[in-house]
């Protein structure tokens, strides 16, 4: 090779080297905003072995297997899920913090939270219908026993929910917009649902209203009778041996209300970049598909309804709407969802 050729290529080669040291903090930098490229948190803003819990774990475990990342649960119960919440909304806002819990509607109007549920995207994973179920050393055998109980002895018969605003709770509120009697019974607040269940099993309330997925195995067990189920019609369950009856069996008013429960899955901040969106729903529709999946569905008495984003916005949207009027027209609710443009149903 020629001086003329020699000094020729190894201009060029100085150049590409230039050119690569100037381009390579661009290049890093693009390689580090594809998401993810971290681990990933998960916060579960109640305590382990509740619907949220069960149900975030079960969906993270399964959206590594996308996402090539590990995600870290933490558990961060306080204020009927608002610490966690919270917590999570307070981070960057950047796909790397997500939330299990349920449809994010009354945070804001039970003066929790100044945020409001637009404020959060939604991947509604599993439908968890309200079971009111008793410890089965009590001596009400059916709903109309326990309701009877309820009416004659105000602020006596004990209840256990998960919290205010939570959905045991708010079960009962709902279904007192039109049997204003059930307002009788005495509310008492647990941590979570799973302790409301335990307090339930305990005799240290008389009932409780939570999910179904949340008592199953007790109910299975025979140590829990259910009642009654907050569905438009009989409830049947895999491994319980009897038929639930719809509470509209008893009464007839809350047919227009059923379902109470709720919906279930993971939630963050909607502002984060669109690229984080689209590959947390592609992992979570993928976990939806999954046998594990499935197999939860069975096996806590819950429908996998597997809603994508567009579909889950909206359920949050209607729940806030319906439930968010209901506990601020009941009084229950000091903020009015028009505060924050959520419109009447």
């Amino acid at each position: 090779m020629s001086k003329k050729n020699i000094t020729i290529t190894l201009i060029v080669i100085v150049v590409l080297v230039i050119a690569l040291a100037i381009a390579w903090p661009y290049i890093s930098a693009e390689k580090e905003s594809a998401f993810p490229s971290r681990d990933i948190t998960l916060i579960v803003p109640w305590n382990a072995g509740g619907s949220s819990d069960l149900i975030g774990r079960l969906l993270v475990a399964e959206m590594e297997k996308t996402l090539g990342v590990t995600v870290t649960v933490v558990n961060t119960p306080g204020a009927t899920g608002t610490v966690g919440m919270n917590d999570a909304f307070s981070a960057p806002h950047d796909g790397y913090t997500l939330i299990a819990n349920a449809t994010p509607y009354s945070h804001y109007i039970m003066d929790l939270a100044d945020w409001k549920p637009s404020d959060w995207d939604y991947f509604a994973a599993y439908y968890c219908p309200g079971i009111i179920a008793v410890n089965k050393d009590q001596p009400y055998k059916t709903f109309p026993e326990l309701f009877e109980a309820i009416k004659a002895n105000p602020d006596t018969i004990t209840g256990g929910t998960a919290g205010v605003g939570s959905s045991g709770f708010t079960n009962m509120e709902i279904l007192k917009s039109v049997a204003p009697e059930l307002g009788n019974y005495k509310h008492i607040a647990y941590t979570g649902g799973a302790a409301a269940v335990t307090a339930t099993l305990s005799g240290e309330v008389v009932f409780t209203p939570q999910l179904s997925n949340e008592m199953i195995d007790l109910l299975r067990s025979g140590d829990l009778i259910a009642l009654a189920a907050l569905t438009p019609e009989d409830l049947t369950i895999d491994g319980v041996d009897y038929t639930i009856p719809s509470i509209k069996n008893f009464i007839p008013e809350t047919a227009d209300l059923l379902p109470c429960g709720d919906a279930f899955g993971l939630m963050f901040p909607s502002d984060i970049p669109q690229d984080a969106k689209d590959k947390l729903e592609e992992a979570y529709l993928k976990a939806c598909e999954s046998d594990a999946a499935k197999a939860f569905a069975t096996e806590k008495g819950v429908i996998l309804e597997a809603l994508n984003l567009e579909e889950s916005n909206a359920l949050r949207d209607r729940t806030a709407s319906v439930t968010g009027w209901t506990l601020y027209e009941a009084g229950v609710a000091p903020n009015s969802p028009a505060d924050i443009g959520i419109p009447k149903p």
